[in-house]
């Protein structure tokens, strides 16, 4: 892994991470169409829960890296398996958003039951969401083992401060992104709002469908 090695110093290094992560996060995909769509649907926690098991796989990753365990992430990330669980999550997030509650319905309901129940489901989606998008393996095994492997020249202290970094620009796209979609939902009108809502939902289960199907037609080809 030698080859993939940034000779940079552990500020540059750092500030690298950060960039190169703020930016793979802005290009909108399945993470941040899913994201959107929880916040729009006016639980911002849901949307926050989301992001945080995203995180959780990205910490659970980075970790599995440092202990270079490269190989393995890559032979997981290529099975067909991945994908096709990564494309039924999407799906289950289209679903979700063609059959939301108008929210002029949702004042009725008790906004603690719906948080709490929203709350693990969201965070659920958000590791499956992530761990099925086969992009998110191959930056990982790419550009992230570079940073990982750059970082780990200067030791543990390099590698706390490159995951902190590459966190870092996720939580910087995420949290200005999230704070605008909230205060901006409420500028649409119930009608303008169910036509964003189900328009997302078309694009999840179109990318969610395709998705599970390449996965299953790779299973097919390889066990039969």
């Amino acid at each position: 892994m030698s080859g993939l090695t940034v000779p940079l110093s552990l500020p540059a290094l750092v500030v690298s991470g950060f960039v190169v992560s703020l930016a793979t996060v802005a290009v909108p995909g399945p993470i941040t169409l899913v994201a959107t769509r929880l916040a729009l649907s006016r639980h911002l926690s849901s949307a926050i829960w989301f992001l945080v098991g995203v995180t959780v796989l990205d910490v659970s990753l980075f970790t599995a890296l440092a202990s270079g365990a490269a190989p393995v992430l890559l032979a997981v990330g290529a099975l067909p398996m991945v994908e096709v669980v990564g494309g039924l999550a999407l799906v289950w997030g289209g679903i979700g958003s063609l059959r939301a509650v108008p929210a002029e319905r949702t004042r009725s309901l008790k906004v603690n039951h719906v948080e709490d129940r929203n709350a693990v489901g969201s965070f659920l989606l958000g590791l499956l969401v992530a761990a099925g998008n086969p992009h998110y393996w191959i930056w990982w095994v790419t550009a992230g083992l570079a940073f990982v492997e750059a970082a780990r020249a200067h030791g543990s202290y390099g590698l706390l401060w490159m995951l902190g970094a590459l966190v870092g620009g996720v939580v910087a796209w995420y949290l200005p992104l999230l704070w605008a979609l909230s205060h901006g939902s409420r500028l649409l009108g119930p009608r303008a709002e169910r036509l964003v809502m189900k328009g997302m939902g078309l694009v999840l289960l179109v990318l969610g469908a395709a998705l599970a199907t390449l996965g299953s037609w790779r299973f097919w080809i390889a066990h039969f």
